[in-house]
């Protein structure tokens, strides 16, 4: 197995925190932070990684695309008949 060495940058409380749990059981340093990484990574990843969204239903559909709003058209509009800037020359 290939393995790479990383270097790690540690706050000093959560370097205590390594030392203690290394200690605590017996592991060295290194095989504590490697436990440490994946023991804690699918938590890390369950937090972190947003939710996957769901498509709409054929009711959301039509309430967001077809369902008039006057504010919004009148805003569409303006914005169309603005001139259009030139492309600017790099």
């Amino acid at each position: 197995m290939k393995s790479e060495t990383y270097p790690l940058a540690l706050p000093s409380d959560l370097l205590k925190e390594i030392r203690k749990t290394a200690k605590a059981t017996g592991l060295s340093m290194a095989d504590t932070m490697r436990q440490s990484i994946k023991l804690g990574a699918p938590k890390l990843r369950e937090q972190l990684v947003p939710a996957k969204l769901k498509p709409f239903t054929r009711e959301e559909v039509r309430r967001a695309y077809y369902t008039p709003n006057q504010e919004f058209d009148e805003l569409e509009h303006h914005c169309a008949r603005l001139p259009k800037r030139p492309p600017e020359d790099d």
